[in-house]
């Protein structure tokens, strides 16, 4: 008895046949509301609708400007559109349509208010194309919308006749202005482009080859001054070396030190002789140094000092120093010359790769000021020739707006689309139709077929019974050679019924009797098998028919049972109706019993035999009347006695019982008998009932499922039975 969770699957084949199964749901809303639909679109009334096409200039001449269409031109277009909604709609406008046509009426009974609002839904305007447009007119009748339209029109034109000079004007204006815009861009562009070339005159392209060969130059000179800084440099080493030679061999440590003024004197004349080697006479040191000898010379012929001559190691030694302060001086300069070589360079460096992007921007500049130039040439020779044509037009003024399409007698209404508005609503019902089938159906945990039951519960299908029909088939069933078939001679024989009352059997769902030969008579005869297999293979006796709640078949199926297994079983067979509260099995076999089961658990010394029945084969134990306490009597010694004895006097018993979830009856019932089956009805049992039950009635002799009401014709094996139909049990 394992159950599970499976969920209903949703496809093709599953609508279809949950559209055929709730058909009702579908079509109901499909009818109601496309008779509905159709219904309020006969009702409306037929509107018609007139227009006049009327043709509108461009506000600037399109010859006037033939490289420029910009946003100006579609602006004021734009413009004299809305224009046209303003004017036409206007109270002054409206008020005269409406007192010429005497659409007044409206007024009177919507006010003045709705009705002009009234009126302004009724013009349509529309663009029909780039210079073209479109008034209209709607309403209920032809005639009078056609009219007007046309007086519309007419009153838009005398409205704006006006207009033909203020165009001119307009474009004279745009022209001139847009004459002066350029005049003054160009202008600017001009005075622009050259600033830019007095800024990067060093910078342009045509400057880079003469630049390219300064750099080339001052590389050169750069390098030849590096070289010098490097020849002066290794000098210089020299002569450091050369002096702190010299001093290591002790020059200084001469005993007799000249006088510090010839010393002087000395280092002066030394100095005179390394600056004339360099430079002229005139050069300012040069001057300076003799003018220094001369003075120490003249004072020291004053003193009357004197000195002796400098060995040849002292003038070498001075001579050393002297030309290590020169090369010192010239190293100076040579470095000073190259730093301002080096930041000459960086200059033009910066200038030759600046070239191509100067290139780049002055040729934008130039092409730009060119185009400005040439549009300011055409469009003046433009405003020349619109000034022209003024002075040419001014005899014959334009005119704004003309009409090119009067407007004609509708031929047929406009609205309503009745044909459109029913099918949108038979698509709309159709639409909630489907919706609600298809949420009935989502919604529906009720079994369908067999195989969705053995997808829920591991219990067996004992047998699928069809849905029985309102009627039987009362005539002789005969085989292809117009002889009776075998098994319809065999359920006909000793037929002690007439075809009235086989009739009420069919309609009491007694398919047994009202329908031998249809298949869910044949059903219950597979389920009496089974059951004599059961009976065979576990010496049971008592059989419980019950189901998890009501209405799912469970008396119905009581009864078709006992009535198979009376006819094929060797032995009697008693149908025991336990429903102590609502009895069915007296109503589905048409007995009108005067005491039943529950007055015989009443009577603790009755006879038992007295309160059976019989009926054809069958023993039958009605329910009889209603107890106060059926749990109590069912539970009782007395009804323990009473099943014993009917299990000696009867071979088998089918007991009927009450449904399993509501109340207790069939808890104490299963205690009593050998196996219970529970009924269960397609599309009405809900899966999660159906688990409680199971759940709550925990009995161990459940022999299987009775799955009730099934269509085979929404199976796919639903052919078999057609087949049966067809060759078994068809009509005479």
């Amino acid at each position: 008895m394992e159950t599970n969770g499976v969920a209903q699957g949703l496809s093709v084949f599953a609508v279809l046949k949950a559209i055929k199964r709730r058909k009702l749901y579908l079509l109901m809303p499909v009818l109601l509301l496309t008779a509905g639909a159709g219904i309020y679109a006969l009702r409306l009334p037929d509107r018609f609708r007139a227009r006049v096409l009327i043709a509108a200039e461009p506000v600037i001449p399109s010859h006037y400007l033939t490289d420029r269409v910009d946003a100006a031109a579609t602006a004021n277009v734009q413009e004299q559109l809305r224009a046209v909604r303003e004017t036409l709609l206007s109270p002054l406008v409206l008020e005269t349509v409406s007192r010429e046509f005497k659409l007044s009426d409206l007024a009177r009974r919507r006010g003045p208010g709705q009705a002009m609002e009234e009126m302004k839904s009724r013009i349509p305007i529309q663009v029909e194309g780039p210079d073209t447009f479109s008034v209209g007119f709607e309403g209920e009748n032809r005639q009078q919308v056609t009219q007007v339209a046309n007086r519309l029109a007419e009153l838009f034109i005398e409205r704006t006749a006006d207009l033909g000079s203020q165009r001119t004007a307009q474009a004279d204006s745009f022209l001139d202005a847009e004459v002066e815009r350029l005049r003054n861009q160009l202008s600017q562009q001009e005075e622009s482009l050259k600033t830019y070339k007095q800024g990067a005159v060093q910078e342009l392209p045509e400057r880079l080859t003469t630049n390219l060969k300064l750099f080339e130059n001052l590389q050169q000179q750069a390098q030849a001054k590096t070289d010098q800084i490097t020849e002066g440099q290794a000098r210089r080493s020299a002569a450091v070396e050369e002096i702190k030679a010299l001093e290591k061999q002790g020059m200084l440590d001469s005993p007799e030190q000249p006088h510090e003024r010839s010393t002087t004197l000395e280092d002066l004349r030394i100095k005179l002789r390394q600056l004339k080697a360099q430079y002229t006479a005139k050069y300012p040191e040069v001057e300076q140094t003799e003018k220094e000898i001369r003075d120490l010379e003249a004072t020291g012929a004053q003193g009357g000092h004197s000195r002796g001559d400098p060995s040849p190691v002292q003038m070498r030694y001075f001579t050393l120093q002297a030309e290590l302060k020169s090369i010192d001086l010239r190293l100076k300069s040579y470095q000073q010359e190259r730093s301002s070589l080096v930041s000459e360079m960086k200059n033009y460096e910066r200038r030759i790769n600046s070239s191509p992007g100067y290139e780049t921007a002055l040729g934008q500049r130039m092409r730009d000021a060119g185009f400005t130039r040439t549009r300011y040439e055409a469009l003046f020779a433009k405003q020349q020739e619109a000034k022209l044509d003024q002075r040419a037009k001014q005899s014959n003024k334009d005119v704004a707006f003309k009409i090119i399409e009067a407007a004609q007698l509708p031929s047929a209404p406009y609205s309503p689309h009745r044909r459109r508005i029913v099918l949108m609503g038979f698509l709309a019902s159709l639409g909630l139709g489907l919706i609600a089938v298809l949420s009935l159906e989502q919604m529906d945990t009720s079994f369908d077929t067999i195989e969705e039951f053995h997808k829920f519960t591991s219990l067996p299908v004992l047998s699928a019974v069809s849905t029985i029909p309102g009627t039987p088939d009362i005539h002789p069933v005969k085989n292809g050679n117009g002889a009776l078939s075998r098994w319809a001679a065999h359920k006909l024989e000793d037929d002690a019924f007439t075809p009235g009352q086989r009739r009420d059997f069919q309609e009491r769902r007694v398919a047994v009797i009202g329908d031998p030969q249809s298949p869910p008579s044949e059903q219950y005869g597979i389920l009496g098998l089974k059951i004599q297999q059961w009976m065979n293979q576990s010496d049971g006796r008592v059989l419980l028919v019950t189901s998890a709640a009501g209405g799912e078949g469970k008396s119905v199926t009581a009864v078709n049972l006992s009535l198979a297994l009376s006819s094929s079983l060797e032995g009697r067979v008693l149908l025991l109706d336990g429903d102590l509260r609502r009895p069915q099995v007296h109503k589905h076999l048409g007995l009108n019993p005067e005491k039943g089961f529950s007055d015989l658990l009443l009577q603790s010394d009755g006879d038992v035999n007295s309160y059976i029945t019989k009926f054809q084969d069958l023993y039958v134990i009605p329910g009889g009347s209603e107890p106060v306490n059926p749990v109590g009597l069912l539970a009782s010694r007395r009804a323990a006695e009473i099943f014993a004895h009917l299990r000696k006097q009867f071979r088998f018993i089918v007991m009927d019982s009450p449904p399993i979830v509501p109340i207790a009856d069939s808890h104490i019932l299963a205690g009593l008998a050998d196996g219970v089956v529970i009924v269960v009805r397609a599309r009405r049992t809900p899966r999660e009932l159906f688990r409680r039950a199971i759940e709550s009635l925990g009995a161990s002799n459940v022999l299987g499922v009775v799955l009730n009401d099934v269509e085979y014709g929404d199976t796919r094996y639903g052919y078999a039975y057609e087949y049966y139909q067809r060759h078994n049990v068809g009509r005479s």
